[in-house]
């Protein structure tokens, strides 16, 4: 699980506020599938809206810039993003997102929500992750921050007690599939930059066994 905390910057939340206030909305439970369809209660912009390419442009820029998405997802490619309203009552309960979407299908590894809500401009509406181990963790983070974990979680969106709830959603295919390599890699590719800093430091031997290992593991 990994928090980003500034993925957007102010003015692109303000940008993407902007756009979702004159945007186009379909029932959020168009892209619900299974047993999530029956628990899925809120709004989403719709693919037909021909201004959606601006919302994605902004989304777009502001992951390919994140050292901290490229470095330790190690992304191969991710969905369209879902841009979600949530109003008083609205919620997605307890559902596990799908292995595989897309045309051609992408394997989902990962699942991602960007916050674009002033973190007081709602109540209630916490994403809640549900692991074995751990019980339930709650996330609500301020606009422009995202959080991301393992698409295997169970999970939910609690229902909103008052304001409302903007987020965008989307999901990543890894080049590594197996988690503990995809940490290994984020892991060494701190080191080789660590090693750059210090004096006389040589970063060469740790990049051989970084570049190794992502020769070893990586696939799509």
């Amino acid at each position: 699980m990994l928090t980003i905390p500034d993925l957007l910057l102010p003015a692109e939340v303000a940008q993407l506020a902007a756009l979702m206030d004159g945007a186009e909305y379909d029932d959020g439970r168009a892209t619900a599938h299974g047993l999530a369809a029956g628990v899925k209660q809120n709004r989403q912009v719709s693919r037909r809206w021909p201004a959606i390419a601006s919302l994605d442009a902004i989304l777009d820029t502001a992951l390919r810039r994140n050292r901290v998405f490229r470095e330790c997802l190690s992304p191969s490619a991710h969905s369209q993003p879902i841009y979600s309203r949530y109003g008083v009552g609205d919620g997605y309960g307890p559902h596990v997102d799908a292995v595989m979407n897309g045309i051609p299908p992408m394997r989902q590894d990962l699942s991602m929500t960007i916050f674009l809500s002033p973190h007081d401009a709602y109540a209630g509406g916490d994403l809640c992750l549900h692991h074995p181990l751990w019980g339930q963790q709650r996330i609500k983070l301020p606009a422009g921050g995202a959080f991301v974990y393992p698409t295997t979680f169970i999970h939910e969106v609690l229902p909103v007690e008052s304001g409302e709830r903007r987020v965008a959603v989307l999901w990543v295919q890894s080049f590594f599939r197996d988690p503990d390599i995809r940490e290994m890699v984020a892991d060494l590719r701190r080191c080789v930059e660590t090693a750059k800093t210090i004096p006389n430091g040589d970063p060469l031997p740790i990049s051989k066994v970084l570049g190794n290992l992502e020769r070893k593991f990586i696939s799509t």
